[in-house]
């Protein structure tokens, strides 16, 4: 047989089946050193392997972002958070390009149950006056939580996050926020947080994520929705800030109950996979949840 037909035969059993260099050579009855001199002959490219590591290739090319000394041991650590239940040798294997890169890699934005939350304001004019609606979406169910205020400090603030945490039933393991002055005091050299709110976020214990000036999609879901809100408003006539409240709870009560183009399920059947037990929970005791990702 000569050895174009040998190289059809191995380009299959490697890009098809992805037989290994050894089964392949006891596949066709060759050596190990003549199935590899013809790979390279025949500029054969392998299918790569699956990984167990894949679902969270993007949470950890964030975390070594944000920490580019990450051990492989502190990988994974956190990961077994996640529920992961594969072994240290795996994720040590896994995590050599991340180490290694210099240009960042685009993953495309998705997120496990219990990982994150975006939060944001958004400010609409009224007969009554200026109202600023504190908005928090879960990233991976999208279930949502807005309320207005009156004014945009920091008493207000944490109230919204407080609010959200006690109807959700518990707490994302990561804030994601654009640079507000509540949450980021100045990026250079180094971005510096708003004390009072890393106290905030230290007690109900979370994370904080700044979101990078100019990467829009970082904060996507809360940017949509505020959108959301804002085409529900422009239809809509309020009275005062307690009516424009009562009128935004009960559309976004029937928004977490409409299946999403994206997950194809509603926020509110989602939402127990992001807390086992929903609504046994409180905000005031902060066990880690290893299944879920979320503080309850």
């Amino acid at each position: 047989m000569d050895e174009g037909h040998f190289i059809n035969q191995i380009r299959h059993l490697q890009e098809v089946e992805g037989l290994s260099i050894r089964q392949v050579a006891d596949t066709l009855g060759l050596s190990r050193t003549k199935v590899t001199r013809l790979i390279r002959q025949g500029k054969i490219l392998r299918k790569p392997r699956k990984s167990i590591l894949d679902e969270y290739a993007r949470l950890i090319e964030d975390w070594y972002e944000a920490y580019p000394s990450l051990k492989a041991s502190q990988v994974y650590d956190r990961l077994q958070t996640y529920g992961f239940s594969g072994g240290y040798t795996t994720v040590k294997e896994y995590i050599r390009p991340f180490r290694r890169k210099k240009k960042r890699l685009y993953h495309e934005l998705t997120f496990l149950p219990g990982e994150e939350a975006q939060v944001d304001w958004m400010q609409r004019s009224f007969p009554f006056g200026t109202a600023y609606g504190f908005v928090l979406i879960l990233s991976y169910s999208r279930y949502l939580y807005c309320r207005f205020y009156p004014r945009q400090s920091m008493e207000f603030f944490l109230e919204g996050h407080m609010e959200a945490f006690r109807e959700i039933g518990g707490i994302s393991r990561r804030g994601r926020y654009d640079n507000l002055k509540s949450v980021v005091i100045k990026r250079k050299p180094e971005i510096t947080f708003n004390s009072q709110f890393l106290d905030f976020a230290r007690h109900y214990g979370f994370s904080l994520h700044a979101c990078t000036p100019g990467r829009a999609n970082e904060k996507g879901r809360v940017e949509r929705v505020i959108r959301d809100i804002g085409g529900f408003i422009s239809v809509n006539a309020f009275t005062d800030m307690d009516d424009l409240n009562r009128k935004v709870t009960l559309w976004r009560q029937e928004r977490n109950k409409t299946v999403h183009r994206s997950t194809g399920k509603a926020p509110l059947d989602l939402l127990p996979e992001e807390i086992p037990g929903i609504g046994k929970s409180s905000c005031r005791s902060r066990r880690i949840l290893k299944t879920s990702g979320f503080c309850s």
